[in-house]
């Protein structure tokens, strides 16, 4: 019969090893598959090399592949279901959020608006096209919704109204 080094096994098993810690930066899954038959094939070599104990080795051996394997596939399985989805929390979280004025928030001054449970400060992001110029900076009230857009430098919310002000006309009704 051919005898095979143990060194080889353990070999086998270190880059099966490496191959779940790659497989990690990357993300394929390609690899964990890959680290599971090197890891079950390093544990078969030591076991037909002859070593001491080989029986109960190759059993951890199995056991360790199995769990990593469905750790990890389970890990790139919900990260792959990740993709795509606007951000939860954070700044980007809060983009389109609703939310309530509690100062008067004006272009250049800026107010007070209450969104995700918190006070912020805020800022028109653009004057509304029906400002009259020639009247003072446009505001919107206190009680008014608006939308978060942006963020402006010192973590100022930019806002815009949800709603266009009122001037008695229905925005659906002819001109």
């Amino acid at each position: 019969m051919m005898v095979i080094p143990p060194a080889i096994g353990v070999i086998l098993i270190l880059i099966g090893l490496a191959l779940f810690v790659v497989d990690l930066h990357t993300g394929h899954g390609l690899l964990t598959a890959g680290g599971i038959l090197t890891l079950l094939g390093g544990g078969l070599v030591l076991l037909w090399a002859g070593i001491p104990y080989s029986g109960v080795l190759l059993g951890a051996v199995a056991i360790v592949a199995m769990l990593m394997g469905g750790v990890l596939f389970g890990v790139l399985g919900s990260l792959r279901g990740l993709r795509g989805r606007p951000a939860l929390t954070g700044k980007e979280g809060m983009i389109g959020e609703v939310g309530s004025v509690r100062s008067p928030v004006g272009v250049s001054s800026s107010g007070w608006i209450f969104v995700h449970g918190e006070l912020w400060r805020a800022e028109l992001a653009f004057a509304p096209e029906e400002s009259d110029p020639r009247e003072s900076e446009p505001v919107i009230g206190m009680g008014s919704k608006v939308r978060v857009v942006g963020f402006a430098e010192g973590g100022i919310v930019q806002v815009v109204p949800t709603q266009l002000p009122a001037r008695g006309q229905d925005l659906e009704a002819p001109g």
